[in-house]
């Protein structure tokens, strides 16, 4: 009932803002998915009243917008029925398996990520440790679940500085816990207000745009009174004060006009050096859960099924098959353990035993228990799959080449380089005739390359430039989404991945893959792995290959000798 009542108070608000000429909070879009939401909830006698009172003005205001020629455009009619709002339904233990398993993500991904907010003035934590300070006063305040503009948020809390010994930010484990800290309150958002988890990101974005606007933000020294001094330099004068008082006075002024300016200039500094840190900021919330964030939710198969790698099963004592693993559920003494390889661990609410290059994740939700093998924190197959899949794209030869040559044209565009002409079909006859593993690391070397050229801008708006020059528009758009998916999801997950990723461990005796109708041969040689089916010369894999299977790629990466390997359709 009171989230209803919070959604239409929203639903009111937008329409205030619409009547009053202001874009409402979302734009229209956001507006008219509210009020669809609305019309299809059971709403209660009062709310459904007031709902349908906002929405008559909000018809009313766009039949007034639209041109007299034409037909005024007719809403669908509100039809609320009159029964008493049914109670939420609870969280399912599998839902509530899934949230546990993508924290442990987090950790790892975050983990993964504190090398580059460990460097330098680590602004990127002490924003987020403003953001969190500030946050946890405000939602206390009497008007924060109403106020979605935060148009009556005052920050109060300023940007720790570098030096303050109370933060201990240059601690990989604090650092760590802060930014998993301010991903769960992102998270938690939609709970605490009534928003869309959409929009999630609009609202941190506007939060930390409001604090940096705040020049108590950064910790300055206070603003020298250069009015209250000039004013004192002309009284002085008009009294016919001494010369040597007089100049005091003009020395004071000049001094604090000097100091004001290196302060202005100070301050500008640091806004620009924060407006970098917001959107590094912004860019974690990625790492949420969609339709928050860009992370699919992990995989949980119902109990009894099993999946490649995943398995939930419910407690009971006995071995388990996990892929490769035989491991072993126990109960002693009131508590669960997890056996592998002869050592039993107890069995909590999450649990990560390392094994080989793998690593076994094991989840407990009441008597629920789901178990995944997963890379270990290194990700390096993980990382080789992800580069994998874009080399998939540039190593087809559909369009003359069209991703490779889309590729090269950005790096020369990003050199300053680019002419059309000399990124052509005529370029595929050289990639036709090169043999295939010199081309992959032709390929690999121009992706290298080009992402190092690229940094942290957006890829899309270049390439669509080179793919206009080059009439592959489409292949433009599709490559810059692939890279951009490459670049804001590091480091990859299973999820991220497709989710169907395999694992091999590699022995001297050959091995047969199987790959839809197709048969693979896999035979490790000393130091070398050969691929290849019947009747064709073998394949050296290294670290990553791309094979041709008809109308789809299969990408294998091999560290050691475990061989991960996942199946994509051509594009």
């Amino acid at each position: 009932m009171d989230h209803l009542d919070d959604l239409v108070d929203l639903y009111e608000y937008r329409v205030e803002d619409l009547l009053q000429g202001r874009t409402p909070k979302g734009g229209k879009q956001a507006l008219l998915r509210l009020r669809q939401l609305l019309i299809q909830s059971r709403l209660p006698g009062p709310l459904a009243k007031r709902f349908r009172q906002a929405d008559a003005r909000f018809r009313a205001q766009r039949r007034a917008l639209a041109p007299e020629a034409q037909a005024p455009v007719e809403l669908p009619a509100i039809a609320v029925p009159e029964e008493p709002e049914p109670p939420p339904p609870e969280a399912s233990p599998l839902a509530a398996l899934a949230l546990k398993v993508w924290r442990l993500q987090v950790e790892r991904d975050v983990k993964a990520r504190l090398e580059a907010l460990l460097a330098g003035r680590r602004e990127e934590l002490r924003l987020i440790h403003a953001f969190l300070d500030n946050f946890a006063l405000y939602r206390e305040t009497p008007g924060f679940k109403r106020d979605f503009n935060l148009s009556r948020f005052v920050p109060t809390r300023p940007i720790p500085s570098l030096s303050d010994t109370l933060m201990d930010l240059d601690d990989p484990k604090v650092a760590q816990a802060l930014v998993v800290d301010f991903l769960e309150t992102a998270r938690e958002l939609p709970k605490l207000l009534p928003l869309p988890p959409e929009e999630t990101r609009t609202y941190v974005r506007r939060f930390l745009n409001r604090l940096l606007e705040w020049e108590g933000a950064y910790n300055l020294p206070p603003k020298p009174d250069l009015p209250a001094l000039r004013r004192a330099l002309e009284e002085a004068r008009r009294l016919g004060a001494g010369e040597k008082e007089v100049a005091q006075l003009e020395e004071r002024l000049r001094k604090a006009a000097q100091e004001a300016r290196r302060r202005e200039l100070l301050l500008e500094e640091e806004k620009g050096r924060f407006r970098v840190a917001l959107e590094k900021v912004v860019a974690l919330l990625s790492l949420l859960p969609t339709p928050q964030g860009e992370t699919p939710w992990p995989r949980v198969p119902e109990p009894g099924q099993e999946e490649e790698g995943l398995l939930t099963l419910r407690l009971a004592p006995g071995p388990v098959a996990l892929g490769p693993l035989t491991l072993t559920l126990s109960h002693a003494g009131g508590t669960w353990y997890l056996g592998l390889e002869g050592e039993d661990h107890p069995l909590e609410d999450t649990l990560v035993l390392p094994w080989e290059d793998l690593e076994v994740w094991a989840v407990r939700e009441n008597d629920l228990l789901h178990l995944r093998l997963e890379a270990r924190s290194g990700l390096r197959l993980y990382e080789l799959l992800a580069e994998g899949r874009l080399l998939a794209y540039l190593l087809h030869p559909g369009k003359d080449y069209a991703y490779l040559r889309l590729l090269r044209g950005l790096s020369a565009r990003l050199k300053g380089e680019f002419q059309a002409q000399a990124f052509g079909p005529a370029l595929a006859e050289k990639y036709r005739k090169a043999p295939e593993e010199a081309l992959q690391d032709f390929a690999r070397k121009g992706l290298e390359l080009t992402l190092k050229r690229l940094g942290q801008a957006d890829p899309l708006p270049l390439l669509q430039e080179v793919g206009q020059a080059l009439g592959l528009e489409a292949e433009a758009q599709t490559l810059g989404q692939a890279l951009r998916e490459y670049l804001g999801r590091r480091p990859p997950t299973r999820e991220t991945l497709g989710g169907e990723v395999h694992f091999l461990a590699l022995t001297p005796e050959p091995q047969a893959l199987k790959v839809d109708q197709h048969v693979l041969s896999v035979r490790l040689k000393e130091d070398a792995v050969y691929l290849g089916q019947a009747g064709e010369v073998p394949r050296r894999l290294k670290d990553l290959l791309v094979y041709r299977l008809g109308g789809k790629a299969l990408v294998l990466a091999r560290e050691g000798r475990r061989l991960a390997y996942t199946l994509l359709p051509l594009p």
